[in-house]
């Protein structure tokens, strides 16, 4: 393709053009290069697997070699009864874009005359999609984008629609990775671990159908909230991991105790090194610990969350806006409460707190006084940060980023569907904590699903 270029300066619509231009013809180089390369790759496979170059004969009466590819009729693996058979042509979908014309090798077994059922490494034969597009799903996603906006990138590389369920079912071949994840044992526990739930929205199929704008007979779904329980660790060289995560019900306690039975048969228990479970007052958690646990751990609930309770209550008690610095008075007193150095400095200053402020705001101070005791569960551990102890706040700052994809998701069509974009969050936070690449980890991801 020619290009003719102006002698003076190139500017507007002429340098649109001849950019466009030259982006065309890198595109159609690229792709014109990577199908000789993967024709290339198919042929030098084929010849490894045959132990002969093309246009060498065979030697069926010398010692049997066997490989994993067999005939589809009678099952011989022998390649010295398998000779080469001419070509299919099919098409493949990379990210550089649409290859047409690609020539498969194909194979004809000498014993039955049927076809070898030719499994290629880098090629799979119903394969629509190449490696490098289930690669960037994965990153993609990782990375928070919905499936509508990866399918309008695709659409655009590939100058073709694509559809939000082919990308969805290739996002949850994550699936047995999360299955392998739940098996593994932790060989040292973490001495902290931070619990906490996250409320979504998952989509579930009932009896009834009706059409939908095609006119297509499709179930009636609705959504349901549910609730993602997350346990955060912390090793005391300052690791820190996603321990593991789960779809629930409800927070009851009912719903904790398999997840947190679950962590003790992975080696998160206080024979392997776990000390204290930071926890909110909410839901059913704090039974569930005694249950699992009994008192073999200390039980720690977030300063934070204490202090919100201390602060709604206060909005209440000093309504008005002639008021607002003394509840900012109040609620910076009561934070200088755990600032003490030890658990009994702490308790008498609450108590000298308290006398002042019961008066003026007697719901806030009957709220700090609840549980006060199971907030000072920290001070047992002095050799630990106190960042990882007192508060759920770098567990909050987790569930942030998990958060922000379940709003960009509004809802998830199953189960797996959100159980797998938990995990690539989780993965892409890990390679973050531990200063590693989101796109090397994600593009592993696939030889992990496909080995």
């Amino acid at each position: 393709m020619s290009i003719t270029v102006s002698a003076g300066s190139i500017k507007g619509k002429e340098r649109k053009e001849i950019i466009e231009i030259v982006q065309k013809q890198i595109k159609e180089a690229a792709l014109q290069a990577s199908r000789q390369v993967i024709m290339a790759c198919l042929e030098a496979e084929v010849t490894a697997k045959l132990g002969r170059e093309k246009g060498v004969r065979r030697k069926p009466s010398e010692q049997p070699l066997e490989i994993d590819w067999k005939c589809g009729h009678c099952g011989c693996q022998n390649a010295h009864q398998f000779m080469r058979d001419g070509h299919y042509q099919r098409t493949l979908e990379t990210k550089l874009g649409h290859i047409e014309h690609l020539q498969i090798p194909m194979l004809e077994c000498q014993n039955c005359h049927r076809d070898v059922i030719c499994k290629f490494s880098i090629l799979d034969k119903f394969q629509r999609f190449w490696v490098d597009m289930h690669q960037d799903a994965f990153f993609s996603s990782g990375l928070g984008q919905s499936l509508r906006a990866i399918r309008n990138r695709w659409s655009g590389e590939l100058e073709d629609s694509v559809g939000l369920r082919t990308i969805n079912e290739l996002i949850n071949q994550i699936e047995p990775l999360i299955h392998k994840m739940r098996e593994q044992h932790f060989p040292e526990a973490p001495v902290v671990v931070q619990c906490d739930g996250i409320w979504v929205t998952i989509q579930s199929q009932g009896e009834e159908t009706k059409k939908d704008s095609r006119q297509r007979k499709r179930h009636e779904r609705s959504g349901k909230k549910m609730v993602i329980l997350v346990a955060l660790g912390f090793w005391p060289d300052g690791q820190r991991e996603i321990l593991d995560w789960q779809v629930a019900k409800s927070e009851d306690h009912t719903e904790w105790e398999p997840f947190l039975t679950r962590l003790v048969k992975r080696g998160i228990g206080a024979k392997q090194g776990l000390s204290m479970i930071v926890r909110d007052g909410c839901g059913g958690l704090g039974k569930a610990l005694i249950k699992v646990y009994g008192n073999s751990i200390l039980d720690q609930r977030c300063i934070f969350h204490k202090l919100q309770n201390v602060a709604d209550k206060a909005r209440t008690d000093l309504k008005g806006e002639d008021r607002r610095e003394v509840k900012k008075e109040l609620l910076e007193q009561a934070a200088s409460i755990y600032d003490a150095e030890d658990a009994e400095t702490a308790r008498q200053r609450l108590h000298a707190w308290a006398e002042y402020w019961r008066p003026q705001a007697p719901g806030a101070v009957a709220t700090l006084e609840r549980d006060f005791e199971d907030t000072l569960s920290y001070y047992q551990l002095d050799t630990i940060t106190r960042e990882w102890m007192r508060t759920t706040s770098l567990l909050e700052r987790t569930n942030r980023e998990l958060r922000r994809k379940f709003r960009q998701a509004v809802t998830f069509g199953s189960m797996t569907g959100a159980d797998v974009a938990v995990f690539l969050q989780v993965q892409r936070l890990h390679t973050r904590w531990t200063d590693s690449s989101w796109w090397q980890v994600s593009h592993n991801l696939y030889f992990e699903v496909h080995p």
